[in-house]
């Protein structure tokens, strides 16, 4: 397996803050079976705040995308599950992209609602930062809905910079450096 592959495949636990154990793990393509259901576990809200339009539906093209990020060479995403009975339940995860920047790539993370405000965000925000070191990028940032106070307010504690986008004041970016 060589390096690359590696950190694609990257595997660990993490806690909580309030002990409840989660393990990160690199989305395979067995997982695309559960999308639909994971897309259920989003409120309308919560979809919103993703995909940044009113998002009803799980759409083909949407699952595209993430097909395409896990089999892109300089993308990744990382799932958080939990142990459900004999299962795993997949409850959230951070998915970084390329930009047209050199160097730079984009993070996105979503979380099941009934996950929210537990500290999983903060923990797949450091995953995605960690993930981004080591496929060399540079630089990461995400377009965060200015209403997104919670996702705000987890950029900030990670030290990333918001810049109220001038051109459009209902969206904040937030990026940081991965050099340091």
């Amino acid at each position: 397996m060589n390096l690359l592959q590696r950190i694609r495949d990257h595997a660990r636990s993490a806690r909580l803050p309030d002990g409840t154990r989660v393990f990160l793990r690199a989305l395979r393509d067995a997982d695309l079976r559960h999308a639909q259901e994971y897309f259920n576990g989003l409120s309308d809200e919560s979809r919103y705040l993703r995909f940044m339009t009113p998002t009803p539906n799980l759409t083909p093209e949407t699952l595209a995308l993430v097909v395409a990020a896990i089999h892109e060479a300089r993308a990744g995403i990382t799932v958080a599950t939990v142990d459900h009975g004999q299962d795993e339940l997949l409850i959230g995860g951070a998915r970084i992209v390329p930009l047209d920047r050199p160097a730079t790539c984009e993070f996105a993370l979503s979380i099941v609602d009934e996950w929210q405000g537990r500290g999983l965000g903060t923990i797949l925000m450091r995953e995605a930062v960690r993930l981004g070191r080591q496929l060399g990028y540079h630089r990461i940032e995400g377009t965060v809905l200015t209403i997104n106070t919670k996702m705000l307010k987890v950029a900030q504690r990670l030290k990333f910079h918001l810049h109220v986008d001038p051109q459009d004041p209902s969206v904040t970016i937030v990026s940081r450096s991965l050099l340091a």
